[in-house]
């Protein structure tokens, strides 16, 4: 689907903009990959090297599907912990789940990580906003993560990557 959109872009602004027009958008299309593909390689290489040290044990254990609350908590913990985009985090989650995270704390990973992050926190909102109103949005947050993870395992979902019709 992304692709069939991209090629289509690329026809309407061939057609609509011109050769140069194209020609210029692949040229920035190229150069944005080259920025991007050291950073994807290193997310991955984490990623994996994170699936080798956490054993599926270790994984189940601390935020598989019994880990109750605790595992809630403490993928809270480490989605707010975690610095960096999307291409660290993301590969990261894709490396929990296939060490045998469940959907509770990977929904919960991500929604610290995205609402809560301390790198964020600490290069932009106490600079910006100020100490107290970081604090304060920190503190009125805190809950989302857990209650996003806990409505997680409660959804009549399949397992994560299923298909509809496998479900």
């Amino acid at each position: 689907m992304f692709a069939a959109l991209a090629v289509l872009a690329g026809v309407l602004c061939y057609r609509l903009k011109g050769e140069d027009a194209f020609i210029g958008a692949l040229a920035g299309d190229l150069d944005l990959f080259m920025v991007l593909l050291p950073r994807m390689a290193a997310a991955m290489l984490m990623a994996g090297l994170v699936q080798v040290l956490l054993s599926p044990e270790f994984v189940a254990r601390w935020v598989g599907g019994q880990s109750g609350v605790r595992g809630i908590c403490i993928a809270g913990l480490a989605g707010i912990l975690t610095p960096g985009g999307p291409m660290t985090s993301f590969p990261l989650v894709v490396a929990f789940h296939m060490s045998g995270a469940d959907r509770g704390a990977l929904v919960t990973y991500l929604t610290a990580w995205s609402l809560l992050g301390l790198q964020r926190m600490l290069v932009w909102e106490i600079p910006l906003m100020g100490t107290e109103f970081a604090f304060l949005r920190l503190l009125a947050g805190l809950a989302l993560p857990i209650i996003a993870g806990l409505i997680a395992r409660r959804l009549p979902f399949g397992p994560i990557g299923a298909k509809v019709e496998d479900a």
